[in-house]
């Protein structure tokens, strides 16, 4: 198994320690390898120890998260963000971060940033094969076989249980007997959003959104699709990326 050489940084030593600890019983894919308390001690480290990944907090004395990012504009290793702050989504987006992980950290969500990192390594050094190549269709399988499905069409996901029911224009729907998880790594970040632990939406199906309820997306077939606390701040940002006006 592939280990990735990862540095913590957070002004807070217990921060540190917690992220450390949660990180050496549920992510053995990291090799935390340095941590750090300022952005100063962060940029030394970072060249010295060529980490593949940095935890990042944002609200840091002095110098912030979004410092230490404008010392590194061209980067060789991808940060996930971890704060107790939901407001920074947008400008997280458009520094390129590959998570936003809010404290207190959930470990499945934890888990789920670590995924989505072992990906962006396998993607960006060819292990899975011509990444060039764009996909357009998707092997939904069922009892009789596989249907492949247009990934353009399919407007939304949503867990029940250990099974996903995918739903696609013209009224079609699959009952698939995998996590909401699995999609996530499978289908292309940036346009499936991941808006709760139990809903997964095509972004280019959204219709609007209201603050009602804690926050709900509407999409064109009028279903409504709760947007949790924690997935907020992603949920904007993705919107902001891809210019969409609000309501305010």
């Amino acid at each position: 198994m592939k280990k990735f050489k990862a540095i913590v940084v957070d002004d807070e030593k217990l921060g540190r320690e917690n992220l450390i600890s949660l990180l050496q019983k549920h992510c053995p894919e990291i090799n935390v390898v340095a941590d750090a308390g300022s952005v100063e001690a962060a940029k030394e480290l970072i060249q010295i120890k060529d980490p593949e990944v940095v935890f990042l907090d944002i609200l840091m004395p002095v110098y912030n998260g979004f410092d230490l990012l404008d010392l590194f504009p061209q980067r060789n290793f991808v940060v996930i963000f971890v704060s107790a702050s939901v407001e920074f989504g947008i400008q997280a987006v458009k520094a390129g971060v590959l998570d936003y992980l809010l404290k207190p950290i959930d470990i499945h969500e934890l888990q789920q940033s670590v995924a989505k990192l072992k990906q962006h390594f396998e993607t960006h050094s060819g292990i899975q094969g011509d990444t060039t190549k764009e996909y357009t269709k998707i092997a939904l399988s069922h009892s009789n076989g596989f249907t492949m499905e247009d990934i353009h069409n399919i407007i939304r996901l949503q867990a029940d249980d250990n099974y996903t029911r995918v739903y696609a224009v013209g009224g079609k729907q699959y009952l698939i007997s995998r996590p909401l998880k699995d999609f996530e790594r499978a289908l292309p970040p940036g346009i499936f959003i991941r808006t709760h632990k139990s809903f997964m939406i095509n972004i280019q199906h959204l219709k609007d959104f209201t603050h009602e309820d804690g926050g709900v997306a509407v999409l064109k077939d009028g279903f409504k699709v709760p947007v949790s606390k924690r997935k907020n701040s992603v949920f904007l940002g993705a919107l902001k990326k891809f210019s969409l006006m609000l309501r305010s």
